[in-house]
């Protein structure tokens, strides 16, 4: 179980997509070069790894993105794209479907990449606490004390939420307006509007919001003004995404 844990740790520094050598995988783990040279390449042969012959770093391996579209067709998140593509062509901004993992909000889909992002690869795991998208995840389930102070506060940026009380007020305040917001809290330059997904078991009877929605722009494009017409657009998308997904489950 030792080696198992240490290697899914080992796994987790290539999350952010960069090639990374032996020994830099060793101090970030804080393993000796030789054990972690051994479990990369127990990766390597399992295909969860693959070592660039010409720099002798390593980085995701294919037999990731074979499990990535698996669980992909398995949470139907496919069904979501033409509502996603639509929202992100009438407004300018990126469009995007998250669900949460323990601390953080995972990207399960988004509308293609935007001039406005550039080629830079938005995170694809977001501290709940600094993202719309967690933001409206939490606010929309129940959230105890322990998980709000478990939450990683030194992400994100100056503007970011810095403690479970405060938190605990933003989800107050995002329930009772309807929406989520990121105001620069977690990328200088782009705000976020977050909306829950809401299947009809959770609309009745509060329960867990399993997926949410989010409407990323630069502050040029989410001005104050338009805020509130996006907000209405997500909203309506929010709607015809769980129509959609209940429509494939039933």
């Amino acid at each position: 179980m030792q080696t198992v844990a240490r290697a899914l740790s080992v796994l987790d520094c290539f999350r952010g997509g960069e090639e990374r050598g032996v020994s830099e995988v060793a101090r970030q783990q804080g393993l000796a070069v030789s054990t972690t040279h051994r479990l990369l390449s127990a990766l390597v042969q399992a295909g969860f790894l693959e070592k660039n012959a010409e720099s002798s770093r390593y980085r995701m391996g294919r037999a990731l993105a074979e499990y990535g579209q698996i669980a992909y067709r398995q949470h139907r998140i496919y069904l979501a794209e033409p509502y996603l593509e639509q929202l992100a062509n009438t407004t300018g901004a990126s469009a995007s479907v998250a669900t949460r993992h323990d601390i953080h909000a995972v990207l399960l889909g988004t509308s293609r990449w935007r001039e406005t992002d550039g080629h830079a690869l938005q995170g694809v795991r977001l501290p709940l606490h600094a993202s719309a998208l967690g933001k409206a995840l939490l606010a929309w389930s129940p959230t105890s004390d322990d998980e709000l102070r478990g939450l990683p506060y030194e992400e994100g940026t100056e503007r970011s939420v810095s403690g479970p009380d405060e938190l605990r007020r933003e989800l107050t305040t995002t329930r009772e307006r309807g929406y989520a917001y990121n105001d620069e809290e977690l990328d200088p330059g782009f705000r976020t509007i977050g909306l829950p997904i809401l299947d009809e078991a959770a609309r009745e009877q509060g329960g867990s919001c399993r997926f949410a929605l989010g409407l990323r722009g630069p502050t040029t494009l989410m001005i104050p003004e338009r805020v509130p017409f996006f907000i209405e657009l997500a909203k309506v998308t929010a709607q015809e995404i769980a129509d959609r997904f209940a429509a494939a489950s039933g």
